[in-house]
């Protein structure tokens, strides 16, 4: 099977792209697929949350210094892995971002239910449209993260999502501490066991969807 590539990309720094990319690759590879997290991001979140424990079940790498070439180090790949998740860095017009857009199959944005966070993704979705004069075939999703619901301006920054111009992710990621264990350890979720139940439903949900989306 060639891989499926996935890209987690935003404008704004702080957006929990890695905390979305290490999830969502930890829970796929915890199902049984082979998968490979591409750190293209210099702070290489990624590659630290990985190294700290010894128990990450998908391999993580820094390519970081592939820049505009990526998408072709990731090619000579795919028939390695059944899943690649790209950690992009926070900028969205990067040569190593438009590198793994030009790749990707599917690019996950991760988005903080705020207006500066809503402004800040008008340029991902610019560097989306630009992908697909090379990619038409790319989709994309907005992943809802930190999610806080019971608040009011989380509801009204919620309601203008569905006119952003890309589609929302059923699945959503709420503001919880087993995601931070999860990076402090250098695990996954799933690891976390029963003190992590809740926050393991909603990434199995995240996961579920993703690959029905890559089917």
């Amino acid at each position: 099977m060639t891989a499926r590539v996935i890209a987690v990309v935003n404008q704004k720094g702080g957006a929990g792209k890695s905390t979305l990319a290490m999830l969502l690759a930890g829970s796929l590879a915890d199902a049984g697929d082979r998968v490979l997290v591409a750190d293209a991001d210099p702070q290489n979140t990624a590659l630290r949350w990985a190294q700290t424990g010894s128990g990450f079940p998908a391999d993580v790498e820094d390519l970081s210094g592939e820049e505009g070439k990526l998408h072709k180090h990731l090619r000579k790949r795919l028939d390695d892995y059944d899943y690649i998740v790209i950690d992009s860095p926070p900028h969205a017009s990067a040569p190593v971002t438009e590198s793994a857009l030009r790749l990707a199959q599917l690019a996950l944005v991760p988005v903080i239910p705020s207006p500066p966070d809503l402004w800040a993704s008008l340029r991902t979705r610019e560097a989306i449209t630009r992908a697909r004069r090379k990619n038409p075939t790319l989709a994309a999703r907005i992943v809802v993260n930190q999610a806080q619901l019971n608040t009011l301006l989380a509801q009204e920054v919620l309601a203008l999502l569905p006119e952003f111009g890309i589609p929302l992710l059923a699945a959503q990621l709420k503001s919880r501490t087993a995601y931070r264990q999860a990076a402090v350890l250098g695990t996954t979720v799933r690891a976390l066991g029963a003190r992590a139940a809740i926050a393991s439903l909603e990434v199995e949900a995240l996961r579920r969807e993703v690959m029905t989306l890559l089917a």
